[in-house]
């Protein structure tokens, strides 16, 4: 759900001129609608009609699940994909609106949205989020009748249901983007004073790059202000997770709970820096597992850090953008008069620079994910071993029971699997069901299952993760400097950098 919240705040920056010049690729290809009316009906139409799709699936529901029959699992997964499509179908309605329609220069004509830069452009998304509202109260009977009987909660209400999901779903991701578009569109318009003011031509790119890395450095303290949050008290619990942190090196600055009123079993870790890294774990995860089940939990977060998940997605976030920079120089290069009658605008050319890069994200991206979520599946079951080889297991083990001790300890990967089953049936998730960040839960219990018996397997998979790293950082290091080579040796980009970038530096050292 983030990501789709990100990509609705993505297709403002990405837009080639900004969102009021959107009408470029429709005129183009004739699909556009022109008039004030038209556009007004298109942009808050759409959520209204998906919302009505929303009121026929929360009745079906409804109605396969008052039966009680074995097709309850199948029905829940029918309704978590048919949830999926309707919210990808508010996320393109977002797209329709910036290409088919003329709705961003309708906000553009209103005066007072154009006070603050960035304001008219943040209007587009208005339709977007009214249609998810939407979905989470038509959808509410639905949710409280799958997950209310497994979690115990009767006191749910439409009010706190979608409190908590704006809070945990929208805002966690919308305060910093809204504040990044902001600053975007401030910096653009605002771009020769601050070049002039600073003496430096790409001032508002600075200014921009350090607003959105003091965000990003930032989060985890918005986070645990926009969700709630309180320390984990003082007893046997927090003496054992602190015990683990300093077991496997892992610096935090204190293990929270997230408090979600029966409405989540989960964990989170955040935070790239030790000082401000938090590590959540929501109260109905603390009341349904047992110790040795919130201690294997938290290892699989742990291992997210001690394994920088989060630095190498960076780094094929910078492989992704390369890769879209060098297919729009490539058919900049082949629009030119000398080389071909192409005849594409500069704003398709970025469009298509940017479309390149989704296929790229989709298959590339979730394929990297689910195996980084594995190796967090491994690490945790490693935390929930006993941490002295010489105390045994009592179990079957490849690890206790060899001389090496290498391998995947039985114990551990028993104890992970009991609380990943927990978490499929306390959050109402099919086991079989398959995600496209996350295998299934039957896939991921499956393959450590696997890898307790078979250590060779065990090894195999560190070296193909460790290839994965590899690939990436060199993929990135290679596109980075051809990039600069290929720069420095073009004409016309050699002399922008000169001018632009080494004068200024020179004068700044001078």
């Amino acid at each position: 759900m983030h990501l789709q919240i990100v990509i609705s705040f993505a297709l403002l920056l990405m837009w080639p001129t900004g969102p009021g010049n959107s009408a470029g690729i429709a005129l183009e290809e004739g699909l556009f609608i022109h008039s004030t009316a038209g556009a007004v009906a298109f942009a808050w139409g759409k959520p209204l009609a998906i919302a009505v799709v929303a009121i026929w699936l929360n009745k079906r529901t409804l109605r396969v699940l008052s039966r009680h029959d074995l097709a309850t699992g199948k029905a829940i997964s029918l309704y978590h994909r048919a949830l999926l499509l309707l919210r990808l179908g508010l996320l393109g309605s977002v797209a329709g609106d910036l290409f088919l329609t003329s709705y961003p220069h309708v906000l553009e004509s209103v005066g007072f949205l154009t006070i603050v830069p960035g304001i008219a452009e943040l209007s587009l998304l208005l339709p977007y989020f009214l249609g998810l509202t939407l979905l989470w109260w038509i959808l509410f009977p639905a949710e409280k009748a799958i997950r209310g009987s497994e979690l115990g909660v009767s006191k749910w209400t439409r009010r706190n249901h979608l409190s908590f999901n704006i809070r945990h779903q929208v805002l966690i991701v919308a305060v910093p983007l809204t504040i990044v578009v902001i600053a975007y569109f401030s910096t653009q318009k605002y771009q020769q004073q601050l070049s002039r003011a600073l003496h430096f031509p790409w001032a508002a790119e600075l200014i921009l790059t350090a607003i959105a890395v003091l965000l990003f450095v930032l989060s985890p303290l918005m986070l645990c202000r926009l969700w709630s949050t309180t320390t984990l008290p003082d007893g046997p619990l927090r003496d054992r997770l602190l015990a683990l942190c300093d077991r496997i090196g892992l610096r935090v600055a204190d293990i929270l709970v997230w408090h979600t009123d029966g409405l989540m079993v989960n964990a989170a870790v955040m935070g790239l820096f030790p000082r401000i890294r938090y590590v959540l774990l929501s109260d109905t995860l603390l009341d349904t597992m047992t110790t040795d089940e919130v201690e294997a939990v938290f290892g699989h977060e742990a291992g997210h850090v001690r394994h920088r998940h989060i630095q190498f997605f960076l780094v094929f976030t910078i492989a992704s953008m390369l890769l879209a920079s060098g297919v729009m120089e490539f058919l900049t290069v082949m629009n030119t008069p000398a080389c071909a009658n192409w005849k594409l605008a500069p704003s398709t050319i970025e469009v298509i620079g940017i479309a390149s890069v989704l296929p790229f994200w989709l298959l590339a991206f979730g394929w990297i994910s689910r195996r980084f979520e594995h190796q967090a599946d491994v690490y945790g079951a490693k935390c929930a071993s006993p941490p002295n080889l010489a105390d045994g297991c009592g179990l079957p083990c490849s690890v206790h029971d060899s001389a090496d001790g290498k391998g995947l300890c039985a114990k551990g990967a028993r104890t992970f699997i009991g609380s990943l089953r927990k978490v499929a049936v306390l959050n109402c998730i099919p086991v079989a069901e398959k995600s496209w960040r996350h295998s299934s839960i039957a896939a991921r219990v499956r393959f450590l299952t696997i890898l307790t018996g078979d250590p060779i397997l065990a090894k195999r998979f560190d070296r193909g993760i460790r290839r994965i790293k590899i690939i990436l950082i060199v993929v990135s290091l290679v596109g980075l400097i051809g990039s600069a080579v290929y720069v420095w040796n073009h004409p016309g980009y050699h002399q922008t950098v000169e001018t632009t970038v080494i004068e200024p530096l020179k004068r700044l050292m001078n």
